[in-house]
């Protein structure tokens, strides 16, 4: 059961490029069609249902994993379901010169103490059952794809949602004006880096985030890209790397309700430990009847925390002349 559900998964990356051979859309409707069929076959048998619940889950945690780019750019980690998330900062250590043999002053050490939240988030959807057995390779698949999607755009949702209480309207770390100046830009970037602290795991990036409507006013500046970077963005409309900083283009991610989830007039400029973002355990899936009506509802959720400790260490940009 698990191998149908991932060939489908998988044959359909492959058979959904543009320049799809004709062998994996084969492959693709191949796996399509066996997965029909098994659920025609078992439709009956609990077990087949409880396989498909944790086949969802396995395919739905590794897309996100594997395909979203969240944890490049933002301090997250992966815990278990049952964890708690403490973060530690000690302070107050002072170095002091002194004359050989002589008395080295004395220093206290600070502790200071943050807790992740904790919030659950996920979809739950329901099909008719005769639809759903008819037609059961491409309800599991829009499940797989879509739930991926939506709970990635729900994570960048919540982490942005953090940041903007984090630095409202008002903060010094908060700049509004009409367009994006590459004055502002590397004003704002020095000031970044420059609050950055070493955090004992390795290089912390900095990151230029942003939707194509102010991300890519960056590439009109006639500084800070070399030429080989120049010819990138104009044939691919890749930035890559500006003044040491990665430049991320969100995609413009669309509820159901035709609503952005990502402003259209925000730029963010910060460091990888601005806050901190925990996973905890595994998607849970779960799928049931009906008892009154032919429907079979499909749930998943999963625990989410995050917590911005380091304000100083971001940038809102916003820009007066884009409408939100």
């Amino acid at each position: 059961m698990t191998t149908a559900v991932k060939n489908l998964s998988r044959n359909r990356g492959a058979a959904g490029s543009w320049a799809s051979k004709r062998e994996d859309v084969e492959a693709y409707n191949a796996a399509k069609a066996e997965l029909t069929a098994i659920a025609k076959e078992r439709w009956d048998d609990p077990d087949f249902h409880r396989e498909v619940a944790r086949d969802i889950q396995t395919e739905v945690d590794y897309g996100f994993t594997h395909e979203s780019l969240f944890g490049n750019y933002f301090n997250i980690q992966q815990v278990g379901f049952e964890d708690r998330i403490i973060l530690r900062e000690r302070k107050g250590l002072r170095v002091f010169f002194t004359s050989r043999g002589g008395y080295i002053e004395e220093s206290q050490m600070k502790d200071e103490q943050w807790e992740l939240p904790r919030d659950t988030f996920g979809f739950h959807v329901s099909e008719h059952l005769d639809k759903l057995r008819v037609n059961f390779g491409d309800t599991i698949e829009d499940l797989v794809v879509h739930g991926t999607n939506r709970m990635e755009a729900e994570v960048y949702r919540r982490a942005l949602a953090l940041m903007q209480a984090a630095i409202p309207n008002g903060s010094p770390y908060y700049t509004s004006a009409a367009g994006v100046s590459k004055a502002t830009i590397d004003a704002q970037l020095r000031a970044v880096a420059d609050s950055v602290k070493p955090d004992g795991t390795g290089f912390v990036p900095l990151t230029i985030m942003g939707r194509a409507t102010m991300v890519d006013q960056i590439s009109d500046f006639d500084h800070g890209f070399d030429p080989e970077a120049k010819a990138e963005i104009r044939l691919k409309g890749q930035h890559g790397v500006y003044r040491g900083a990665n430049i991320v283009r969100l995609h413009n991610y669309i509820d159901e309700d035709d609503k952005a989830y990502i402003p259209a007039n925000e730029l963010w400029i910060f460091g990888g430990n601005v806050g901190k973002f925990a996973l905890y355990g595994d998607s849970q899936v779960k799928t049931w009847d009906e008892n009154t009506v032919d429907y079979r509802h499909y749930r998943a959720r999963r625990d989410m925390g995050g917590l911005v400790n380091h304000p100083e260490q971001a940038r809102r940009i916003i820009d007066t002349a884009v409408t939100p």
